[in-house]
């Protein structure tokens, strides 16, 4: 690793640094904030509504995985067709 800087002046970068104040908020602040966030995570999650069957979920949970498993389905049985009739020497 090459360094351009010389020491001295990352020494005085890093004294610039340390000389700067820190800045925090006012303790009114910080519990206003706090109960805020409390009473966010305190509430209860909205119910499920048969809404959400309609927005992707059913396709997702139900038409989206039965459509994969017939495509799987008529590839094996195009596969086994294919071995048997090489392996019977029939088309």
């Amino acid at each position: 690793m090459t360094a351009d800087h010389t020491d001295g002046q990352d020494d005085d970068v890093l004294a610039a640094v340390a000389s700067l104040s820190s800045h925090d908020v006012s303790l009114r602040r910080r519990h206003r904030l706090r109960s805020r966030c409390h009473a966010l995570l305190q509430v209860p999650p909205p119910p499920k509504a048969s809404a959400a069957m309609v927005n992707g979920t059913a396709f997702r949970r139900i038409v989206g995985p039965a459509l994969a498993g017939a495509w799987c389905l008529a590839y094996l049985v195009e596969i086994a067709r294919r071995a048997a009739a090489v392996y019977f020497g029939t088309q």
